[in-house]
């Protein structure tokens, strides 16, 4: 092998070693947006499916805590309208527990979001309480069986 070509190897080699964690991080990204769109309605379609308990809630209250390798945060849901199961009674609180290479966990995006932004937040019921598998903002409800659910639970 030529010491031109083994250059090449041994670049190629070091690049892997260095993407494969960003990659770990970062969702395969597809150039058509109906290809997006569907791995979305799909993701929904399995949240509806898997969860005991869908509603409609209201994020509040947001801190921000401080995790071994860097910040994260924590607030409160205010369930307002059950889509499916029942609506839970009490706020929920909701915060990140750990700090990964990828960010804070657990990746709820009503962690990230704004006092008063909406959610569809899908869980599962458990005997030691609610456990939140998913917060997706309302505006990005496309999933056809959630958003006939809300028509149901909302004619208005």
């Amino acid at each position: 092998m030529t010491a031109n070509r083994l250059s090449v190897w041994v670049f190629a080699a070091v690049l892997a070693g260095v993407a494969a964690p960003a990659l770990a991080c970062s969702p395969l990204v597809d150039a058509s947006p109906e290809a997006a769109a569907e791995r979305v309605r799909n993701r929904q379609a399995e949240l509806w499916d898997r969860s005991d308990v869908v509603f409609l809630s209201e994020a509040s209250a947001f801190e921000r805590i401080e995790l071994a390798g860097g910040d994260g945060f924590s607030a409160t849901l205010v369930p307002a309208l059950a889509l499916k199961g029942e609506l839970p009674p009490e706020r929920i609180a909701i915060r990140h527990t750990t700090f990964t290479s990828c960010g804070p966990i657990p990746f709820l995006d009503a962690l990230s979001g704004r006092e008063g932004e909406w959610f569809v937040t899908y869980a599962r019921d458990l005997p030691a309480g609610l456990s939140i598998d998913a917060t997706i903002p309302v505006a990005n409800l496309i999933d056809d069986e959630g958003l006939r659910a809300w028509r149901k639970a909302d004619p208005g």
